[in-house]
């Protein structure tokens, strides 16, 4: 399969790019089969490039920022996996508002934010994605959500095109946004309130306190596997229906939060959705209500 692309990123791509390269070495669960290519974009020009040949050659593209919230099923994913965790690290700064590039950390914009006064991002404390990975799922926590201080992102389309999609056009719901179809994101124009930093790390302190206290750090995990249903917790009805620490092979449901499945050290993507299904089975059983995954589950059966 490599063959098929290795002209182009020998005379066309700057960036780096890996050939059958296991999925597992790229996401927070430490789950997934090889996908074909991965290919690292430098720069805007580069990714616009990687995806107009994509297009040309009817190559599947599946963009990955850190992997954070994705099962990559056992036997990989065929085409083009673009990991922008590279490039698009740049940030600049205007008064209240930024222009963040897809692939800077949610960490490392917060702390920035903190030191110039800008507060709003305080709920993406320890959150480990991507800021293009969280406009896409419209990550949050606390109370807050990254739709509170977004404007508008730069997308680049399959064929290499470049637009601009308004917060108002991206109708960001609960951990989903309307990001146009076969497009990329590579940057995220976003606006801050002014704060003091000291009432910033105040709440960073807070939020930070409440996430160690009930998260499992000891393994591997996605984050989150179900949504929170209306009015309720995913995590409480999984662990009232007795599922706490209930095991398929070596993937877990956490003894600590019952939303979060662990990888105890050889999970396979098999092991995991196997856990999901008993979940959505013995929850709608005993509660009634089906519970929908907040993980994105990609690749081959």
């Amino acid at each position: 399969m490599a063959q098929q692309y290795q002209l182009f990123f020998v005379q066309r791509f700057k960036g780096k790019v890996l050939f059958d390269v296991p999925m597992s070495r790229y996401t927070s669960l430490g789950i997934g089969g090889p996908c074909d290519v991965m290919a690292f974009p430098q720069d805007e020009s580069d990714l616009a490039d990687l995806l107009a040949f994509a297009s040309a050659k009817n190559f599947p593209v599946f963009p990955l920022g850190r992997g954070t919230n994705i099962l990559v099923r056992d036997k990989g994913i065929r085409g083009i996996v673009v990991n922008m965790d590279e490039g698009f690290k740049e940030i600049n700064w205007a008064d209240v508002t930024a222009v963040v590039g897809a692939g800077v950390g949610l960490g490392e914009l917060l702390k920035e934010a903190k030191t110039r006064g800008l507060g709003g991002l305080e709920f993406a404390v320890d959150i480990p994605g991507s800021v293009g990975g969280a406009v896409v799922t419209n990550a949050g926590a606390y109370g807050g959500e990254m739709k509170d201080v977004i404007e508008g992102i730069e997308v680049l389309n399959r064929k290499g095109k470049k637009g601009y999609v308004a917060a108002g056009e991206l109708n960001f719901s609960y951990r989903h946004a309307d990001v146009p179809k076969d497009s990329v994101i590579i940057r995220a124009h976003m606006r801050f309130e002014k704060k003091e930093p000291h009432l910033i790390g105040e709440k960073i302190k807070e939020f930070r306190t409440r996430r160690s206290e009930n998260s499992p750090i000891r393994y591997r995990s996605a984050g989150s596997v179900f949504k929170n249903p209306p009015g309720g917790f995913a995590g409480r009805l999984i662990e009232e229906a007795g599922l706490k620490g209930r095991a398929a092979g070596d993937a877990q449901v956490s003894d600590v939060h019952a939303n979060y499945i662990v990888n105890l050290g050889g999970a396979k993507a098999r092991d995991v959705l196997s856990l999901m299904a008993l979940i959505r089975d013995m929850v709608y059983k005993e509660k009634g209500v089906v519970l929908e995954p907040e993980i994105m589950v990609v690749g081959e059966d």
